[in-house]
């Protein structure tokens, strides 16, 4: 699991933290909009990310030494992209990460 470039609207989170997201926002557009292809239909919530999992990569990423923090949302658009400062307040009023 990997961002290729990253940043937080929380000062407190500096570069290199690992952070373990529970929300983000996709901004995405040039994708395949369905994991499925074509002849499946099937619906897939992200309301509520899977505790099991987020446990698992959090006590890998303790075990390892790795500085981190847990909740928050990311933000995913497509690059190589900047937001406006406009964009940007607009995520940070709407985000936690």
């Amino acid at each position: 699991m990997s961002f290729s470039a990253c940043g937080s609207y929380r000062e407190e989170l500096s570069p290199g933290t690992f952070v373990l997201v529970d929300n983000f926002v996709d901004r995405t557009v040039r994708r395949a909009s369905s994991f499925f292809g074509t002849g499946c239909v099937a619906h897939v919530s992200f309301a509520h990310p899977s505790a099991g999992a987020a446990g698992l990569v959090w006590r890998a990423a303790q075990a390892e030494g790795i500085p981190g923090s847990r909740g928050g949302t990311a933000v995913c658009m497509e690059g190589p992209q900047f937001s406006t400062l406009a964009e940007s307040l607009t995520y940070k009023a709407s985000a936690t990460t």
